[in-house]
């Protein structure tokens, strides 16, 4: 696949994610203002989409807060109180990790229509992979001023298994849409590679100054190398996991969002 090719299909699909938010927001308030009754008979999956695809918009001002879910809410015409039929069951009561997977499970479906019609130019699982690392990266590119404050939401020991769950989705949505449907013995490892790969990635981001991000291609082009060299075995896929791991929280240390 020529890299040229795809920075100018990327370049053609480079539409601010958050216009995107805002036009289905304004989908979602068109159905909302088309349903029948008082608004608290307005379906609760609407509404929720609604808040939510428009707090995102937000994030920016307020951060992944309580703030952006309440202005939102106020712009619909909801009580700002109202955003709390928005919560995500998984994220219990916690407003900005609610708002944080609901980022993640949107960036995950613009990912996959993005790439759908582009993977075909690529032939090895490998190059498929960086590929969809690469188009789920652009995603966070709006908000990424404030992704380190997710990643330290996302850090806190009660909301970890949220986090790692959304991570194992990503993973293996990447890996499945990359054509790999295997289920060996070393399907956990792999995955939990490509995670680490992936955040890795994200986090050295937020740090990146570099003309288009091209140091954080970098990095991710030598992060799936290097999973690539490790899938030999599963114990080597582990230990690269590991390593991962502890130079994740190394970094989230070193910006002051989580204590030693």
């Amino acid at each position: 696949m020529n890299w040229r090719f795809a920075q100018r299909s990327a370049q053609r699909l480079n539409a601010s994610r958050v216009q995107l938010w805002q036009a289905q927001h304004a989908v979602n308030r068109r159905l909302l203002s088309s349903a029948q009754g008082p608004a608290d008979q307005i379906p609760p999956n609407k509404a929720r989409l609604a808040i939510m695809d428009l707090a995102l918009t937000k994030v920016n001002e307020f951060g992944w807060s309580e703030q952006a879910l309440a202005s939102a809410a106020t712009d619909l015409g909801y009580s700002p109180m109202a955003h709390g039929s928005s919560k995500d069951t998984n994220a219990g009561s916690n407003s900005g990790l609610s708002l944080i997977t609901h980022f993640m499970d949107r960036a995950l479906d613009e990912t996959r229509i993005e790439a759908d019609d582009q993977l075909h130019e690529f032939d090895s699982t490998t190059e498929k992979l960086r590929f969809l690392c690469r188009v789920r990266l652009r995603q966070t590119r709006p908000m990424l001023r404030h992704w380190p404050e997710a990643a330290a939401i996302l850090s806190q020991p009660q909301n970890v298994s949220v986090a790692m769950s959304k991570l194992a989705d990503l993973s293996s949505q990447l890996y499945y849409l990359a054509g790999d449907k295997s289920s060996r013995l070393d399907w956990y490892a792999k995955r939990s590679a490509l995670a680490a790969s992936y955040l890795a990635s994200e986090l050295y981001m937020c740090e990146d100054r570099s003309p288009n991000f091209q140091a954080t291609w970098s990095f991710l082009d030598r992060r799936i190398e290097d999973m690539a060299s490790a899938e030999h075995t599963g114990l080597k896929a582990v230990a690269f996991t590991n390593q991962f791991s502890r130079n994740l929280f190394n970094i989230l240390a070193s910006w002051g969002y989580i204590h030693r």
